[in-house]
């Protein structure tokens, strides 16, 4: 039991440590595709990639509960994404990378209404060291504070649904259809609600970079590891720990960004960097000390 505890926070560090590194494939195929194009390009392959490693079909599931898997693709993936990178033109990246980190706290609080997961004094005090620690990642090093109430408030509509994502998700868990399957489910229903967004870039779409060797690699990365397999995973620790705890995870998130970006840029970590990664992981040491309702 114990072991596979372990595992299942295993999977959810494994997600997180994709998907903070992200950032740099992310960058590099900026200079040949729009944000919105690699969002067609990563979950598209995530389908293929689905149906390559779990080949049966998915029957008709009936309208409630096909209606919990669309409403997961929009929650966490097609909408959410959307409003992420919309709020980057209206506020700072850093503002976007700290108000992000208010998702596990805005997971918590969800989760304890809908699913009943409880609420504890150590819970809010860790992860409110850990959003410290997210600020000084996020604004300590560049000595100003920059930051848009638009673009604030999209984002934080963002980290809002990604906590329905994550109760979705654990509500999904309970009708037992293969963990694979769930995914390619919601990743269909994530390209359908994303075409029409798509439909005026579509023209100047230029099939012919996605083939040159370093887009492909970097299309492939995104699509089969850090959606195909991270959103498994990610879900899998969702219904097996909670989607309280597994949230967690994401205050390390801005961690690995980090570190991937200064090894990347071949930089050095600021001061304020250094006092908040201390801080985010000490955050998460105290928000799983023993747990007092």
């Amino acid at each position: 039991m114990k072991n596979s505890r372990i595992i299942n926070h295993g999977y959810a560090f494994f997600s997180i440590l994709i998907w903070g590194v992200t950032f740099i494939s992310t960058k590099y195929l900026l200079n040949s595709f729009s944000p919105l194009d690699i969002l067609l390009f990563r979950y598209a392959i995530a389908y293929v990639a689905l149906w390559a490693i779990s080949p049966r079909p998915l029957l008709w599931q009936g309208w409630k509960k096909e209606a919990y898997l669309f409403a997961a693709s929009v929650s966490g993936a097609s909408l959410y994404q959307f409003l992420e990178n919309l709020s980057v033109g209206y506020t700072s990246p850093a503002s976007v990378s700290f108000i992000t980190a208010l998702a596990p706290v805005a997971t918590a609080v969800v989760a304890h209404f809908a699913l009943g997961e409880p609420l504890y004094k150590s819970l809010f005090v860790g992860m409110g060291i850990s959003l410290v620690g997210v600020f000084f990642i996020s604004f300590g090093d560049a000595g100003s504070f920059e930051t848009g109430l638009l673009g604030d408030t999209i984002v934080l509509g963002s980290t809002l649904l990604w906590a329905v994502y994550s109760v979705i998700i654990k509500r999904v868990a309970a009708f037992e259809i293969d963990e694979y399957q769930v995914t390619r489910r919601i990743f269909l229903y994530t390209l359908l609600t994303l075409i029409p967004f798509a439909v005026p870039d579509i023209k100047n779409l230029d099939l012919s970079a996605a083939v040159q060797p370093l887009n492909a690699l970097n299309l492939l990365f995104l699509g089969v590891f850090a959606s195909a397999l991270c959103f498994r995973t990610w879900n899998h620790s969702v219904d097996t720990l909670g989607a309280t705890t597994t949230s967690k995870y994401l205050f390390v998130m801005p961690v690995i960004t980090l570190v991937a970006q200064v090894i990347y840029e071949k930089s050095g970590v600021g001061l304020y960097a250094g006092i908040g990664m201390v801080l985010i992981l000490a955050g998460l040491f105290v928000s799983n000390l023993k747990k007092e309702k």
